[in-house]
């Protein structure tokens, strides 16, 4: 008798969240630096009622999140092709990207999608090098800056517009 009322709320609660969608992997299809948004394609597959699968549709329309603040900005290009982590907010984003209030009750849904590029399904020498030699990497190409803890290292052709300061 506890184990059926046991199944019963597993399969209520599997029931519920069914629709619900927190966080996938995704591949930029488009992207638009003006406005910041994208076009993704989930890469995953949702079941259907019959037990079939198929893919995700393609969303559009998606906001790109870079590390920033008000002052400073951190960017990349962003390519067709690169990975990205989508996250689904709670509630429609509408009046966070318009000042719009709505009426929509969508929660989770695939039209609240926001995009984290940079995932991607396995390691690059980036990385490899970064847990090496406990540094800061960015790579672009062949040129490669690392930052660690005994200075900071260019490989590649290095361009100052403006003055070298020395602080000491």
């Amino acid at each position: 008798m506890m184990q059926e009322l046991v199944d019963q709320i597993n399969r209520t609660a599997r029931k519920a969240t069914e629709g619900m969608h927190t966080a996938l992997p995704g591949r930029i299809e488009k992207f638009d630096p003006e406005t910041g948004l994208a076009t993704v394609k989930p890469v995953a597959k949702f079941k259907k009622p019959n037990g079939e699968t198929m893919d995700f549709p393609v969303i559009s329309g998606v906001p790109v999140v870079f590390p920033q603040s008000a002052n400073v900005a951190i960017a990349w290009p962003i390519k067709e092709g690169d990975g990205c982590l989508l996250v689904f907010a709670e509630s429609a984003l509408d009046y966070w990207m318009y000042g719009k209030e709505t009426d929509t009750a969508l929660k989770f849904d695939l039209s609240n999608a926001i995009a984290i590029p940079g995932i991607f399904p396995k390691g690059r020498d980036a990385m490899q090098t970064a847990c090496a030699e406990d540094a800061a990497v960015v790579k672009v190409g062949s040129t490669v800056l690392k930052v660690r803890a005994d200075g900071v290292f260019i490989t590649g052709n290095l361009t100052v517009s403006g003055g070298i300061v020395n602080l000491n």
